[in-house]
């Protein structure tokens, strides 16, 4: 038994040793995020809790490993994108080795204003920190995502938005093929991300009930509390009719109705204009909140306007309202009297509108106070 066991552990030594001489050869075959993705507000710094899954296979060798990441960056954009940050903290880790080995790696990440602030710069509605793991004998990379979103603190919103014509005016009569432009004046609270798209009808007739469709769409990032200013794409002038039009605000929702304007392209030919007697109010009244402007009813009429022009400027309608062919009165709401100044006078008129947008009657123009 003696003699017998000797041989066999020469057998197991060379064993031993035919292992330890065999190459090793091993791969990083996958790194992955727990989450894979989170979201960051614009505008001031967050931190993200993640976890780095590492998977290693090896074939031969004995013994231990190590897998380390030296450093991570951020990139704009995508995994390759440009380098917009650092982070210099080293991760590392050792496992007895076997053919799959797996390392998690948490980490908890601050993600600088700044950085984020650098993504928008560079026009990325996302960011990338990634990582590069290594064994020794290879290497591979990872990436949670980071999308920009929300406000500081929770308290981004749109407050205010008004519109006007790019002449300042709430309605407008354009010509045939004219370029026409609105624009948009967004109030904000907080930072954020501004999603919004243009929309206008097609003149299918003067009532409003056509169909709003988008003509462009709009993403710009605010940061901190104001105003930004947008302006349309030129709006459609082709075909002769009424048009409606309005920036429909999708992110963050706004807590009112979006605001519309209308405007009419008439034909390229205009047939005289008949007078348009307006009972009320009198020359020269002082405007209030329940004033009603009354008119005479005019045949074939589609639509009324009535439009409030500054008494200095009465090539350009300051506010005004239109209403339905079968109205012959309106009144001023609480938005249209804001575009007004106290202890200012105004200039006031009535237009029946007709078929494609063409003007049938109008009335004399008379003077308002605003107190």
């Amino acid at each position: 038994m003696h003699h017998g066991g000797f041989p066999r552990r020469l057998a197991i030594a060379a064993e031993l040793l035919l292992a330890a001489a065999q190459p090793m050869r091993a791969a990083i075959t996958a790194v992955a995020t727990t989450p894979t993705s989170r979201t960051v507000p614009l505008a001031r710094a967050s931190s993200v809790s993640l976890v780095w899954n590492v998977t290693r296979a090896t074939v031969g060798g004995t013994g231990g490993t190590t897998v380390s990441s030296l450093s991570g960056t951020f990139r704009a954009g995508s995994v390759t994108g440009v380098v917009i940050g650092t982070v210099t903290r080293s991760l590392s880790q050792s496992r007895p080795l076997a053919p799959i080995t797996s390392f998690s790696f948490r980490e908890s990440l601050l993600v600088p204003a700044e950085v984020v602030f650098r993504a928008h710069e560079l026009g990325a509605d996302r960011l990338f920190y990634v990582r590069t793991f290594d064994d020794g004998t290879g290497a591979a990379t990872g990436a949670i995502e980071l999308r920009v979103t929300g406000g500081a603190a929770g308290s981004y919103g749109v407050e205010r938005l008004a519109l006007t014509f790019e002449n300042g005016s709430v309605i407008d009569v354009a010509e045939p093929e004219a370029e026409l432009r609105a624009v948009a004046r967004v109030t904000f609270s907080g930072s954020g991300l501004l999603r919004a798209v243009w929309e206008v009808t097609d003149p299918a007739g003067i009532s409003g009930d056509a169909v709003l469709r988008p003509l462009v769409t709009v993403r710009r990032y605010v940061v901190a509390r104001g105003s930004i200013e947008l302006r349309s794409p030129p709006l459609p002038t082709h075909l002769t009719g009424s048009y409606r039009v309005r920036l429909r605000v999708t992110e963050p929702v706004p807590g009112f109705a979006a605001p519309e304007l209308r405007y009419y392209v008439q034909a390229g030919t205009q047939a005289r204009v008949s007078r348009l007697h307006v009972p009320a109010p009198a020359p020269g009244a002082v405007l209030h909140a329940d004033t009603r402007f009354v008119w005479q009813a005019v045949p074939e009429a589609l639509a009324y306007r009535l439009e409030i022009f500054d008494e200095a400027d009465r090539g350009r309608a300051v506010t005004g309202v239109v209403v339905g062919g079968e109205r012959t009165e309106a009144g001023l709401s609480v938005v249209s009297r804001g575009h007004l100044r106290p202890g200012r006078r105004y200039v006031w008129r009535v237009r029946a509108i007709g078929e494609g947008g063409r003007i049938l009657a109008e009335s004399e123009p008379r003077e308002l106070f605003v107190p």
